[in-house]
C-alpha cells in the first residue's frame, strides 16, 4: 500500500465526518478517526470541498448505513446532487456540493470545519471554491447539461468577484488560519499531535521543539478559540 511506503494519501473520510460532528454536535468519531491516523503512522492529505464531490461511500465501516444514509438526505435537502457509483443504483460515491452549501450556507459552521481541518493530523488541501465562500452554483449544471453536476462546485470567478469575496469577514478569517497554519513552528511534520473528545468539544494540540499550537472547538455552540 501506498501509505506503508511513506507517502502522503488523501483523507477521503474527514470531509464526511466533520459533516456527521457538526450535524450530531459530538466529536467523538472525529477524535477517534485522528488517533487512527496518528497511531497508524499514515501520512494524509486532507481537504473539505474538492474539484469532485464530497465523499461518502468511504464513510462505510466508519458510520453505521443508516447514518449515512441520513447525511446523504441531508446534503440532498441542501442542494445537493447524489453521484451513484459507476452507475449503480443506491452506491453512493459521493454528493456533489460545496462545503458551504452542505453546511446549509451557515458560515460560522464552515469557519470551524476549517480550523478544525488545519488542526487535523496531515498536510491541508484547500479548494478555492470553499476559500472563497461559494454555494452550489445550479446554473452552471444547467449550462452543462446531462452528467454536469460537477459543475455546482466549479463556478468560474472573475478578479471582481473573488475581490470580492476576498472582502467578507468569514474569508478573512480563514486567510488568517491559513497563516497560521502555513507559518507556525508547532505545524512541522515532527510534530507530537494530542486530539481528546469531550462530548461537543474537540481539544487538538501541535507540539514541536517547545512551540505549541491548540485549538478548543465547541461543535454545539459552532464556535473555537486558538492558543499558538
Amino acid at each position: 500500500m501506498l501509505a506503508e511506503k511513506g507517502y502522503h494519501v488523501y483523507d477521503f473520510f474527514l470531509p464526511g465526518l466533520l459533516i456527521d460532528a457538526l450535524e450530531s454536535a459530538n466529536a467523538e468519531r472525529l477524535e477517534a478517526w485522528a488517533n487512527e491516523i496518528i497511531d497508524s503512522g499514515m501520512r494524509t492529505v486532507n481537504m473539505l470541498g474538492c474539484h469532485d464531490g464530497i465523499p461518502m461511500l468511504d464513510l462505510k465501516g466508519l458510520l453505521p448505513d443508516e447514518r449515512i444514509d441520513e447525511l446523504i438526505a441531508i446534503l440532498k435537502q441542501r442542494g445537493g446532487y447524489v453521484k451513484d457509483l459507476h452507475g449503480q443504483k443506491n452506491m453512493y460515491y459521493q454528493v456533489n456540493s460545496t462545503y458551504l452549501s452542505a453546511l446549509g450556507d451557515d458560515e460560522d459552521a464552515l469557519l470551524l470545519a476549517r480550523a478544525i481541518q488545519l488542526f487535523m493530523p496531515g498536510k491541508p488541501q484547500i479548494w478555492y471554491l470553499d476559500l472563497l465562500g461559494g454555494s452550489n452554483d445550479y446554473e452552471a449544471v444547467r449550462k452543462a447539461g446531462p452528467g454536469g453536476h460537477k459543475e455546482i462546485n466549479r463556478t468560474n470567478y472573475s478578479a471582481e468577484k473573488a475581490a470580492e469575496a476576498l472582502s467578507r469577514d468569514s474569508v478573512k478569517k480563514q486567510i488568517e488560519l491559513l497563516r497560521l497554519r502555513n507559518s507556525h513552528p508547532a505545524f512541522s511534520p515532527d510534530a507530537e499531535i494530542s486530539v481528546k473528545a469531550d462530548g461537543s468539544r474537540l481539544f487538538i494540540t501541535w507540539r514541536c521543539n517547545g512551540a505549541e499550537a491548540s485549538l478548543d472547538a465547541d461543535l454545539e455552540k459552532v464556535q473555537y478559540s486558538i492558543r499558538a
